[in-house]
């Protein structure tokens, strides 16, 4: 996705200012809390491969109104097409998965298969992030965001070739009644069992990673020239990949300490205020992707029930939440406070969950596989 590492600062450059741009996060973040459940639901009850696919069209969709008519309103329903796909995909493609493996003996393989996929879309992002700087020189924010539509299309088309097998049914009832049955199967799970119930949380904290959304903001406040942004943002990615060939490999179960590194990288390089800071909160936003690879995985292994669209979409929800709230900090409080400041708080909570996750979850990482 060539609007990836660009994409704020097309807005910034359509004239919306950084409270402007946080309501479109706010917007953004807060639909996708809302649908989050429902569509994890839907994906327990119906075609999971389906939502996929039309997830990546709505998505694309939006992509195109983003560069046809650039504007605050299409800015903001390019972002609420972009939480329907957020919602539809959340919860669907790690149970996806999960089950596919299930089906053939292979679930002890999830962890390791699902670090190397984050491994090789790191890669792709490294490598559209690299074309991201050519392309905008070349052909402006058209070229960029036209490719990503593209590349939403591909999406499609790739998803319809995953396997699918049948599931068996969990429930006599059927239309809505079911629905509402997995519903409450699901969240069931999750409140009356305290281990999942500590992963699901922690897991959910994630969206404090939502800070780095103002990565090309505070390099453009550091004196980066615009189309440099997409370069230094190759940090941040490279150390994304890192992150996740240590999941895939199999090598790598601790949480918190991912965690903790992240919380001072991210919080040291934004008081820094200078590209030197940009590149260890990008080194920051590695290690924190680093232990959000081993709880979802740890999600994924600790699920016993029928619902594990709802469940995961449970965790999105949660992100979503967290997201939500840091957005609306930062929208409403930036003039004050400035970026800066508000990335060391969110350091700061990030430190937390460290703690957290230190006292209540690595002592079970031999549960993991």
């Amino acid at each position: 996705m060539l609007l990836y590492p660009v994409y704020t600062i097309l807005l910034a450059d359509h004239g919306l200012s950084d409270g402007q741009i946080s309501s479109l996060f706010v917007l953004w973040a807060g639909a996708s809390a809302i649908l989050q459940i429902p569509a994890g639901t839907l994906a327990d009850r119906t075609s999971r491969r389906r939502l996929l696919v039309v997830a990546a069209a709505l998505r694309g969709l939006g992509f195109g109104l983003w560069v046809a008519v650039p504007s605050y309103p299409a800015f903001a329903a390019g972002f609420l097409l972009w939480s329907i796909k957020g919602a539809l995909t959340g919860g669907t493609i790690d149970a996806l998965v999960f089950e596919e493996l299930a089906a053939v003996g292979r679930a002890d393989r999830y962890t390791a298969l699902t670090g190397r996929a984050a491994t090789v879309s790191g890669a792709g992002i490294l490598v559209a992030t690299s074309l991201a700087t050519p392309a905008l020189a070349a052909g402006g924010y058209a070229l960029v965001g036209y490719a990503s539509v593209v590349v939403c299309a591909v999406q499609s088309l790739v998803a319809l070739k995953f396997p699918e097998a049948p599931r068996v049914a969990t429930s006599e009832s059927e239309g809505f009644a079911a629905y509402l049955a997995t519903l409450r199967s699901g969240i069931s799970e999750v409140v009356r069992r305290p281990q999942l119930r500590r992963l699901v949380l922690v897991a959910g904290l994630g969206g404090l990673l939502a800070v780095d959304e103002y990565l090309p903001l505070l390099a453009k406040h550091a004196g980066v020239a615009r189309s440099d942004i997409p370069l230094l943002l190759l940090l941040p990615t490279a150390a994304t990949i890192v992150a996740s060939a240590l999941v895939g490999s199999g090598r790598w179960k601790a949480l918190a300490a991912p965690l903790g590194v992240a919380a001072l990288l991210i919080g040291g390089g934004a008081r820094s205020g200078s590209i030197g800071g940009v590149v260890a909160m990008g080194l920051g936003i590695g290690a924190f992707q680093l232990g959000q690879l081993v709880v979802e995985a740890r999600v994924q292994h600790a699920v016993e029930g029928p619902a594990r669209s709802t469940v995961t979409s449970v965790v999105e929800m949660l992100g979503e939440m967290t997201a939500l709230l840091v957005f609306a900090v930062f929208g409403l409080a930036a003039g004050w406070l400035g970026l800066p400041l508000l990335c060391e708080i969110d350091a700061l909570l990030v430190f937390a969950v460290a703690v957290y996750a230190a006292l209540t979850i690595d002592r079970d990482s031999d549960r993991i596989r």
